[in-house]
């Protein structure tokens, strides 16, 4: 990583509290779903719930490096990050309201589209980009959470349709962590 990415990271550390601020929040469910294609109803992303285990991958390099390693490897993590992957599992869980009202208020205001999924009991979602500023998905300081997301879709290709069982079996309970149906 180079000065110049190291000095953005601590710039955001002094900016987000990236557990609980909401524009944070947003905006790397924005550019993931960009990064995604998830740009309209026919190019949904399954599911919204998922998003709350996918936001802390996004924003954190090390825990990504973490389930990519051990994906490649087809190993178990050590005891150590079995526990960072567990904390960052229960931090998830309790996430999902936050990111529900974060959600029903991106809506309102025409961000992003969410509709239900009666075949899944769900609600997919996707982002309106033609209500989003151009350079708004495009901002540097984020280039991180931009390279994270594209990580993510490389490794797992079909995370945009998988139920959340799915999620949480490829990035927690394969990795030895003990999660529990939403």
């Amino acid at each position: 990583m180079s000065d110049k990415q190291q000095k953005l990271n601590v710039k955001k550390r002094l900016m987000f509290n990236k557990e609980e601020d909401y524009y944070f929040i947003t905006y790397n469910v924005l550019v993931f779903l960009n990064t995604l294609g998830c740009t309209s109803e026919k190019k949904k992303f399954t599911d919204y719930t998922k998003l709350a285990y996918i936001v802390p991958f996004v924003s954190n390099n090390g825990l990504l490096d973490i389930v990519l390693k051990y994906n490649q490897w087809e190993r178990q993590p050590s005891k150590e990050e079995t526990e960072i992957l567990r904390d960052t599992y229960i931090k998830s869980r309790l996430r999902l309201k936050l990111l529900t009202s974060i959600f029903f208020a991106l809506e309102h205001n025409q961000i992003i589209g969410l509709k239900k999924n009666e075949r899944r009991s769900s609600i997919d979602i996707w982002i309106n980009k033609e209500n989003i500023p151009k350079n708004f998905l495009d901002s540097p300081i984020f280039k991180i959470e931009m390279e994270n997301s594209l990580r993510i879709k490389n490794e797992f290709p079909y995370l945009k349709t998988w139920a959340v069982k799915t999620l949480l079996d490829n990035l927690f309970s394969s990795k030895g962590v003990r999660v529990w149906e939403a």
